[in-house]
């Protein structure tokens, strides 16, 4: 086999691979700003899409339900993951109990007194 590929020479066989990377890139950029990831734009359209990445990058949907940002403690409260269910519980400093919200286990905590006030050396 001489220098060529499928009938093409060594220069044209560059300049596709090329333009397929430039591709890759422009479809990264776009996904990039549209809040997608670029990552994945990039690699599919190198390897598999070529020129038409970019159009598949316009056309792609940014993700419908992003995770939601975690709401704040309120004061006076504190915050505690129900290791049964994972729900959040927020209950008051001064309690030394509670029972989870989804699923209704009753769990015992420290409050937060007993917490500052307990000594800083080990536990005997």
């Amino acid at each position: 086999m001489d220098d060529a590929f499928l009938g093409m020479g060594i220069p044209t066989l560059l300049l596709l691979i090329i333009g397929w990377l430039i591709a890759g890139a422009v479809a990264a950029l776009i996904a990039h700003k549209r809040g997608l990831n670029p990552i994945v734009f990039f690699l599919v359209t190198a390897f598999f899409l070529g020129p038409l990445g970019p159009g598949f990058a316009l056309l792609a949907q940014p993700d419908a339900n992003p995770e939601p940002a975690k709401r704040k403690v309120a004061d006076g409260r504190r915050r505690f993951v129900c290791p049964r269910c994972g729900a959040e519980n927020d209950i008051p400093n001064e309690d030394a109990s509670y029972n989870c919200w989804r699923c209704d286990e009753h769990r015992k905590v420290r409050p937060v007194k007993a917490l500052v006030d307990a000594p800083a050396g080990p536990a005997e």
